[in-house]
């Protein structure tokens, strides 16, 4: 029940599970118009990979499948933004926010089981985007690769870094069976022995490295010898292809292989901002749901005082547009600093919804305070 206006959670009352069931309707609505939204551009190149290669329907519908996770995971903060503006500016239209609050219902408690849901939308969102997003990208990927173009494209990797045995081994780029920009560290002899190539190619076990240099080092870490190569034949002990051919895209992969990506990319003094980034993301898109939920409420309670403010219902609209739109920017330029090393990836992640949290938080604080 509602005792001093704070929400008892042991027990949902009437006003609980109404705002549950008002919310929800108008945010499933959402999730899936904003979907089928998204899905239009990558529904123009499906149709003309199935045109132009002859691929069956049954294959076109897979691939359609498999690409809506990742779209839906981001209109999942705009459908909480709409279903809580539709839900606060239909109660202040029929009268029901006045109703409340001249009955003795304070405004924190009719916004905090709203808050409630953001919170638990988010950790569903968080789910959805640890779990399914992953396996549907890789699995479109594949689907891609393997059916829609009969004649595969060549295999291209970028950034491969592996080992093999006492071998330590960078590539920058690989291209069918030319590599680019390769470092090799060798801890065969006393101290590491490093090679650099500029190119470099395969065939099984065998590989050859053109226009390098051959560095050692000594026991204090400086330079005792050095010598430049046009050709140099190595032997690993596995094909190549069965390194770079596992590895997946930072967006098919999951918190705890970015987390050993990010590891094995700064034990080798390489940069690992890019994935960084997209570490700190799976957490911080999620969290935008709670975020845009308080930008909603405050949104509502700021601007819409009665049923027949119209003028305050639209302004509350054009300004959550612009908010959206503002956001997105804002996470793009905070999300390029940080894969230039510019700001740390934690910043560049979370910075918009910090930004965005603390004025909703204050406007929310104020409405509740003084209204």
């Amino acid at each position: 029940m509602i005792k001093k206006g704070v929400l008892n959670l042991t027990k949902l009352t009437i006003l609980d599970k109404y705002l549950i069931r008002e919310f929800f309707f108008p945010f499933f609505l959402a999730v899936f118009g904003f979907a089928l939204i998204g899905i239009v551009d990558i529904l123009f190149y499906v149709v003309e990979l199935s045109v132009l290669s002859g691929v069956s329907f049954i294959t076109t519908i897979k691939l359609l499948i498999y690409k809506l996770p990742a779209v839906m995971v981001l209109f999942f903060p705009m459908a909480t933004l709409f279903a809580c503006m539709l839900l606060f500016v239909r109660m202040a239209k029929d009268n029901e926010l006045s109703v409340l609050r001249t009955s003795g219902v304070n405004a924190t408690r009719i916004i905090v089981p709203v808050i409630i849901i953001g919170i638990f939308i988010s950790y569903g969102s968080y789910l959805f985007n640890e779990a399914i997003v992953p396996m549907s990208n890789q699995a479109a990927d594949t689907l891609i690769k393997r059916e829609l173009r009969k004649s595969p494209p060549p295999n291209i990797a970028e950034n491969t870094v592996f080992n093999d045995s006492d071998r330590f081994f960078y590539i920058k780029n690989i291209r069918n069976n030319s590599m680019e920009n390769i470092m090799v560290i060798e801890k065969t002899f006393e101290n590491p022995r490093l090679i650099i190539a500029k190119e470099g190619t395969w065939k099984d076990f065998k590989w050859t490295l053109f226009d390098g240099t051959l560095q050692e080092f000594d026991n204090d870490g400086h330079l005792k010898y050095s010598n430049s190569f046009d050709e140099m034949r190595i032997h690993v002990k596995q094909n190549i292809r069965s390194y770079y051919a596992r590895q997946k895209k930072a967006k098919e992969m999951d918190s705890n292989e970015l987390k050993a990506k990010i590891q094995s990319l700064d034990e080798s003094g390489l940069s690992s901002n890019y994935y960084q980034i997209e570490y700190h993301l799976k957490r911080s898109l999620p969290a935008t749901c709670l975020i845009f939920v308080l930008i909603g409420i405050s949104y509502c309670f700021s601007f819409v005082r009665t049923g027949k403010d119209w003028w305050g219902v639209i302004i509350a609209i054009c300004v959550s547009v612009l908010t959206v739109g503002l956001y997105f920017v804002l996470l793009a330029i905070s999300r390029a600093f940080a894969k230039g090393g510019l700001i740390s990836p934690i910043i560049g992640a979370w910075s918009p919804n910090a930004i965005y949290g603390s004025i909703a938080s204050y406007l929310i604080y104020y409405q509740c305070k003084y209204r």
